[in-house]
């Protein structure tokens, strides 16, 4: 290897995020905002609810007034469709939507 080779392996391993205490950190402040969203989405969903606005004529549905309805609807959907993908991928070891590995090259 040359020089210039070292020289650029060095510059590009010394990022801010290949150190694992800079990780370690970025993964903290994560989770302290995640826990500042819940916290004032708790807050806020007992004084008023967030979509009132909404429903000028119609009452509120009583299951979203739970606070954190939306983001566990949420999460709950997504993981619903993880698991859906799955299924459609391949159904009893059959392979639904997906094709062999050589499908292509078979003639």
């Amino acid at each position: 290897m040359s020089s210039d080779s070292k020289n650029k392996e060095k510059q590009e391993s010394s990022d801010w995020l290949d150190n694992p205490t800079n990780v370690k950190r970025l993964i903290r402040w994560f989770y302290w905002l995640c826990g500042i969203v819940i916290l004032a989405d708790l807050i806020f969903s007992f004084g008023w609810h967030k979509h009132a606005a909404f429903s000028e004529d119609s009452s509120l549905h009583s299951i979203e007034t739970i606070p954190a309805f939306y983001g566990v609807y949420g999460f709950i959907a997504c993981v619903g469709l993880v698991y859906l993908s799955k299924l459609m991928r391949s159904w009893n070891g059959k392979n639904v939507l997906m094709r062999d590995e050589d499908y292509w090259e078979k003639k």
